[in-house]
């Protein structure tokens, strides 16, 4: 029998997208009378992830033989090498030291060729910040564990083959060649977790509306996601107190 989340706690988290976006919407402009065109009045307010973000903090918090301070609301700031300070949508703590840092970021149409440049790029910077901060010692000695998770609306623009540019002065890599935005997101963040710039990544993706997920690789899937969360936690549990002391010094 396996201990991880059950599906339905991550299709409520999917829904919970949904039902957040729809609130912004109605919510957005209120207080100002300013709102938004089309889809971007749901997506500017930036709590539409919460569910999902609730969810796995549930996972972090719920080994019994550790207490670890598990933040996911207000300001989440670590220091970072490029400027000043990122600003992270959950952050694990242990004794005061930093064990593990998530960002949880979602694209839905009708826009998916600015947006995918625009995650991707976000995704990447920030890979390349947090890990020269952890190389550099912003963090302690004790390299922290950096996830991701990713949701992506399944539509007709994001599931169709996707053109590569042409007349590039260099052959674009065979591997993008036929794939629509959601594989191109498949093939980013894969790469991404094997060339250690993430420690996991989930990529979900799911219709306008629905609650039921497809995850379009194994590797980046909840229960992968989760089972490497577990394993993070065991790892701190296990060390000595005077051996995770000096590593977090």
């Amino acid at each position: 029998m396996s201990d991880l989340t059950p599906v339905e706690t991550w299709r409520a988290a999917v829904l919970g997208y949904w039902k957040g976006l729809d609130l912004q919407a109605a919510k957005q402009g209120q207080a100002t009378g300013v709102k938004d065109t089309g889809n971007r009045a749901a997506v500017t307010g930036g709590k539409q992830m919460d569910a999902m973000q609730e969810a796995v903090a549930k996972i972090w918090r719920a080994d019994p033989d550790i207490s670890l301070e598990v933040r996911t609301t207000g300001h989440n700031h670590l220091p970072a090498y490029f400027r000043p300070a990122k600003n992270w949508d959950l952050l694990v703590l242990y004794r005061g030291s930093l064990i593990a840092a998530m960002e949880f970021k979602s694209q839905r149409g009708p826009s998916f060729s600015n947006n995918f440049n625009n995650r991707t790029e976000e995704a990447l910077g920030l890979a390349a910040d947090s890990q020269m901060a952890a190389e550099r010692g912003l963090f302690g000695n004790l390299k922290p564990w950096f996830g991701f998770i990713m949701l992506v609306e399944r539509a007709p623009k994001s599931l169709t083959k996707v053109e590569l540019p042409k007349n590039m002065p260099f052959p674009p890599d065979p591997i993008f060649e036929g794939a629509s935005y959601i594989g191109r997101y498949k093939i980013f963040f894969e790469r991404m977790v094997k060339e250690g710039n993430y420690d996991a990544a989930a990529l979900l993706t799911a219709e306008a509306g629905s609650e039921h997920f497809i995850e379009p690789s194994v590797s980046l899937s909840l229960a992968n996601l989760e089972a490497a969360i577990r394993a993070r936690i065991a790892y701190i549990k296990t060390l000595p107190d005077d051996v995770f002391d000096e590593l977090t010094l």
